[in-house]
């Protein structure tokens, strides 16, 4: 009851009509999707016509410590809403003839290489930031997610991983293209992208709050905690996802973010980014495909810009981008010929930022924005229950007596020629598993599964079991594959050799 108290107070402070009667019913709204869907804290901002006209916040920031309940300046992680700060980055060199959109990506960075030469040799600038590498989606990823690989390590190894599209054929969205363009920042300015983000578009907008570092992050008391399933759980630094993913942020901050965009890259009289060159980002240049709930909903096209998602509602133009890690779902969107722009930062895991996005146009355009919520939330279900249903049937895969070798056979060292080296060890209950360039994250005890294969727990709170598979030759280890199903990293494409 007390923390309801508190999530109502900070409501009605921070409310201002917009020409909108129902600006309170709205925030009753706002406060009813984060009760319905368990969030442990959600902090909401929308801006019209240069001014912020709402700012909500709920819950608790942090579960375990009861940091009481987040403002317009409490930090969360935005993770991928940071590859519209790194294109934004690009465009400023653009205008200042230190790149060019067609530079080949190795004028620049004579030692990147993917794993076909002809890509290598002729992909882009652009390429980088419009997801049409030959890559599929999130391929690459576990070279830096919770690793101890430095950004330009991370890159270089992904040359081993064959491409599956063709070169600018498909859309196979691409964190480690981003990070490379991290380092095309730092060739042509002299500035790590991290000086680079800051010195020149934090500081002029304003943007005091936001931060790449993780250390200031997770030190800052003013801080939103990951969360899953509404338990905290501890924070890792994505320090090394860099220009993909590495910003925290606030509303207040995020707000003044939109202004910049809706205001043409103009800030106090100075122009910080050209119109010329926010045209070509928020251009499509990767075509999607457009589903049946987009269909249902009055979205007729949609494709990749430059950092942006873009597409069509209610006949308007829509930029918009999503950003997620574990612990962490936020949204942003903007709207140019409604003058508004939105954002929704959350410390779990839930689809109520990309849901806010259409109540949001749909309350400023003065049409039902109610049924959102509901239609969400049966999404919601539904995942929640298939997940429940994949969990009991990998479950059900344990066999009672399976055939295995002397438990010493399977001790030692492997290698992924992509991602590095895995090991094998005796501890006082068994065997481990521990992949050695994230081992904080991905040790755990095994225990025999199946014929020569193990179950394993990772450290990481998000994903699920694993299962080892050792391949065995006549009674000789070879190496070992993993599986773990989950959405965003791709262990099935992992095979340790035994060294």
């Amino acid at each position: 009851m007390k923390n309801r108290i508190l999530v109502f107070v900070s409501i009605l402070t921070s409310v201002t009509s917009f020409a909108q009667p129902n600006a309170e019913e709205f925030n009753t709204f706002l406060q009813s999707c984060y009760e319905k869907f368990d969030l442990p804290a959600m902090s909401v901002s929308v801006v019209k016509d240069g001014r912020v006209v709402l700012n909500s916040n709920f819950g608790e920031k942090s579960e375990k410590s009861k940091t009481g309940v987040p403002n317009e300046n409490t930090l969360y992680a935005i993770a991928s809403l940071s590859k519209a700060f790194t294109s934004a980055a690009i465009g400023m060199l653009v205008d200042e003839g230190k790149l060019k959109w067609d530079d080949k990506v190795v004028e620049h960075l004579p030692w990147f290489a993917l794993n076909d030469p002809y890509v290598t040799a002729n992909i882009t600038i652009e390429d980088l930031l419009c997801h049409r590498s030959g890559l599929i989606t999130f391929d690459g990823d576990l070279l830096w997610y919770g690793s101890n690989y430095t950004r330009e390590e991370a890159i270089k190894r992904l040359r081993e991983r064959p491409l599956t599209y063709g070169f600018r054929s498909e859309f196979g969205y691409q964190n480690l293209m981003f990070m490379t363009a991290g380092e095309v920042i730092e060739s042509a300015s002299g500035m790590t992208w991290d000086e680079f983000i800051e010195t020149r578009i934090l500081k002029p907008i304003g943007m005091v709050r936001t931060t790449s570092s993780f250390q200031k992050f997770s030190t800052d008391f003013n801080s939103a905690k990951p969360h899953l399933k509404g338990k905290e759980i501890f924070m890792l630094s994505y320090d090394n996802s860099g220009a993909t993913a590495a910003l925290n942020s606030s509303t207040a901050d995020m707000s003044k973010w939109i202004d910049f965009w809706l205001d043409n890259g103009i800030v106090n009289g100075d122009t910080l980014l050209s119109a010329q060159s926010i045209k070509k980002l928020w251009s499509t240049h990767t075509p999607l495909g457009v589903g049946n709930f987009d269909e249902r909903n009055g979205t007729h096209f949609k494709g990749y810009g430059m950092g942006w998602f873009l597409m069509d509602y209610d006949g308007k133009k829509v930029i918009h981008h999503g950003g997620g890690l574990p612990g962490y779902i936020s949204k942003v969107a903007i709207i140019p010929e409604d003058n508004l722009g939105i954002i929704a930062l959350t410390n779990d895991m839930s689809s109520v930022p990309s849901l806010l996005m259409y109540a949001v146009i749909d309350w400023a355009n003065g049409k039902d924005y109610t049924k959102w919520m509901d239609m969400f939330y049966e999404f919601k279900v539904g995942g929640d229950q298939r997940e429940s249903d994949n969990m009991q049937e990998r479950l059900e895969t344990k066999k009672a007596d399976p055939r295995m070798l002397p438990v010493t056979d399977y001790l030692g060292i492997y290698e992924d020629v992509m991602y590095g080296k895995a090991e094998v060890s005796m501890g006082e209950s068994g065997l481990i598993m521990s992949l050695l360039p994230a081992k904080e994250l991905f040790t755990g005890n095994m225990e025999p599964w199946n014929d020569h294969a193990f179950k394993f727990e990772v450290n990481d709170p998000f994903l699920p079991f694993g299962v080892a598979n050792f391949d065995v030759k006549e009674d000789v280890i070879k190496g070992f594959t993993i599986e773990l199903p989950n959405n965003d990293f791709h262990f099935n494409k992992l095979y340790f050799k035994k060294q």
